[in-house]
């Protein structure tokens, strides 16, 4: 997992196709409404919430998709481990693009406005979370293709 500030985004471009043609899909919106918007070479998704505990729920990684989580506004925290150390709990959705796992979340940080994390295949993710207080949040979520 990547985890930075959105001025050092473009030096990842090598490890991630198509996140320059996402990143400039976004610079078009002008407002920032919940929902989903599609690009030429993936999508993303504008999400806004209040965290919950980082107890509650479970990782996630996905297969097809890397993850690109963008934090406009406000912050999270999220746990992070690789699928190798955890134990899978919901089996791989290919529809979902999701397999769910259990295990320790002791590996998290706060993740706060202007920053972004890169989850690959192998980084398992519990995203939207908070340790002590809630946050709340603003945030894009871009998905492209795993490259074959």
């Amino acid at each position: 997992m990547i985890i930075d500030k959105m001025d050092n985004i473009l030096l990842y471009k090598s490890m991630v196709t198509n996140l320059e043609a996402g990143l400039n899909a976004i610079k078009q919106l002008e407002v920032f409404e919940e929902g989903k918007y599609t690009f030429e070479g993936g999508f993303y998704m504008i999400q806004k919430g209040e965290t919950k505990s980082l107890e509650e729920g479970t990782f996630e990684a996905h297969r097809k998709y890397i993850d690109i989580q963008i934090v406009v506004d406000g912050s999270e925290e999220v746990a992070w481990s690789d699928i190798k150390d955890l134990t899978t709990v919901i089996e791989y959705d290919d529809t979902k693009d999701a397999e769910r796992f259990e295990g320790d979340k002791s590996h998290n940080i706060l993740v706060s406005k202007d920053m972004f994390y890169i989850a690959f295949p192998h980084d398992a993710h519990r995203a939207t979370g908070h340790t002590k207080e809630k946050h709340s949040y603003t945030k894009i979520v871009m998905k492209l293709p795993v490259e074959a």
